[in-house]
C-alpha cells in the first residue's frame, strides 16, 4: 500500500484516511515519507488510544487519530485517499450480513461501501487491500459507487490447477455523486 501511495500520491499534503487504523502503523510509515495530513480512524477506543500515544511519543502531531464507526456517521470528507487494509474483510464478517441477505435489505458491508463513497470528492481515490476477496470480487462489490482505478500485481501461485494470489490490492475512483 505504501508504495502505491508513494507512486500515485505526489502532494505530500493530501488529505490521507486510513479506515480502521488500528495502532496507527500504516499512517506511521507514510509520515516517514513526508506525508503530513493523516488521519485514521477506528471504531476501537483502545486501538485510537495505542495509536495516539505512538504518535505524540514520536512528535507526530500532524496525524490525527479518531474514534468512528463510520458505518453510522461517515467522517467528514472529503478525502484525497482513503486506505483500507483489512476493515472492509472484518465488516464482511459480520454476522448482521448473513441476516441482511435474508431480509433482503443492506448489510454492513453495502453499507461500508456508501460510506466509502459518501467520504470520497470527485478526485478520490480508494486503495483496499483484501486478503479475504478476490480482485474480480472487490470490483464486483464496489460498483455503482466506485470505478476500478488499477491494482497492485502480487506474486501468482498455481495449486490445484487453479492459479491465485492470497492477497490483493485494487484502487479505485469514485464513480458518481450518488447520495
Amino acid at each position: 500500500m505504501v508504495q502505491w501511495v508513494t507512486e500515485n500520491v505526489s502532494q505530500l499534503d493530501s488529505r490521507i484516511l486510513d479506515l480502521g487504523c488500528g495502532n496507527g502503523h500504516l499512517l506511521l510509515e507514510l509520515s516517514a515519507l513526508g506525508y503530513k495530513n493523516l488521519h485514521g480512524i477506528d471504531y476501537s477506543e483502545s486501538a485510537i488510544t495505542l495509536a495516539r500515544s505512538v504518535a505524540e511519543k514520536r512528535g507526530l502531531k500532524w496525524i490525527q487519530y479518531n474514534v468512528v464507526d463510520f458505518l453510522k456517521n461517515p467522517f467528514e470528507g472529503p478525502h484525497d485517499i482513503l486506505l483500507d487494509k483489512g476493515t472492509y474483510d472484518a465488516i464482511s464478517l459480520n454476522p448482521d450480513q448473513v441476516q441482511a441477505k435474508k431480509d433482503l435489505v443492506d448489510g454492513p458491508r453495502e453499507e461500508y461501501v456508501k460510506s466509502v463513497h459518501k467520504m470520497m470528492g470527485p478526485n478520490s481515490l480508494f486503495l483496499i487491500t483484501s486478503c479475504n476477496w478476490t480482485e474480480e470480487e472487490l470490483i464486483k462489490n464496489f460498483s455503482g459507487y466506485l470505478t476500478h482505478h488499477s491494482s497492485v500485481k502480487y506474486p501468482v501461485f498455481q495449486f490445484g490447477g487453479m492459479k491465485g494470489s492470497t492477497i490483493c490490492t485494487v484502487a479505485f475512483v469514485k464513480a458518481c455523486n450518488i447520495e
